[in-house]
C-alpha cells in the first residue's frame, strides 16, 4: 500500500531513549500546522519496528482487545507525561497490572561492551511491549527525568522529548526540522510587517 504523498513514513526519524516516549510520539501532529493527525500504530511496519526496539517478537497480530489497551495506555502516558502530574493510586495499580502481566527477571548476557543484565521474559508478544513501555515510564518517573520531559515549541507540533541538554533549554523536537520551521516563519513574518 503506497502511502499519501508528503505523509511522513511508518518508522521515525526522530527517536528518543525512552520507550514511552516513542510510544506517546507514535501518535501525531502535522507540524506544518496543516491539520492532519498521523497514527504509526496503525502500521504494521512501524508495529514491528517498535516491538523490536522493546525487546519482543509478537508472533500473533494484535488483536482487537490488546489493541484497544495499548491505545488507551498511550493517551494515558501522552497526559501523565505532558501534564508531569504523578499518577493517582488507580492509575499506579492499572500500571502495575501491566507490569505483572509478563514475568520476567535479569538474564546475563555478552553485550558489544562486555556483560551486560537484559531482561528475560517469559511472553515475548504484545504484553511484554506493554510492559517495556510502562517500565521505561517507571523509570522517567523514579529517577525523577519526569521533570525533564518537554513538549515541542512549535504550536503545530505535538511530539514530546526528554530534555537531556546540560542547561535544560531544548525547545525543539528536532532542531532542523521544527526550529527550523517556526523560526523561518518568524523571521518571514518580521520582513513583512517592516515591508
Amino acid at each position: 500500500m503506497a502511502r499519501p504523498e508528503g505523509s511522513p513514513g511508518p518508522i521515525p526519524t526522530t527517536v528518543s531513549d525512552y520507550f514511552c516516549i516513542d510510544f506517546v510520539n507514535s501518535r501525531f501532529n502535522d507540524h506544518t500546522g496543516s491539520g492532519r493527525v498521523y497514527d504509526r500504530f496503525e502500521h504494521p511496519a512501524w508495529q514491528r519496528w517498535f516491538a523490536a526496539r522493546c525487546g519482543a517478537d509478537p508472533q500473533a497480530p494484535l488483536g482487537a482487545a490488546l489493541h484497544r489497551q495499548l491505545v488507551a495506555l498511550r493517551g494515558l502516558l501522552r497526559w501523565l507525561l505532558e501534564t508531569r502530574q504523578p499518577p493517582d493510586d488507580a492509575t499506579v495499580a492499572a500500571l502495575n497490572r501491566s507490569l505483572a502481566s509478563v514475568k520476567w527477571w535479569p538474564e546475563l548476557a555478552r553485550g558489544s561492551h562486555g556483560f551486560e543484565l537484559r531482561p528475560a521474559r517469559s511472553d515475548r508478544g504484545w504484553r511484554a511491549v506493554i510492559a517495556a513501555v510502562v517500565t521505561s515510564y517507571a523509570e522517567l518517573l523514579v529517577e525523577g527525568g519526569i521533570e525533564d520531559v518537554r513538549t515541542c515549541a512549535n504550536p503545530h507540533c505535538s511530539y514530546i522529548f526528554h530534555d537531556d541538554s546540560r542547561n535544560a533549554s531544548r525547545r525543539w523536537c528536532d532542531a532542523t526540522v521544527c526550529g527550523n520551521l517556526v523560526n523561518v516563519r518568524r523571521h518571514r513574518a518580521r520582513l513583512s510587517a517592516a515591508g
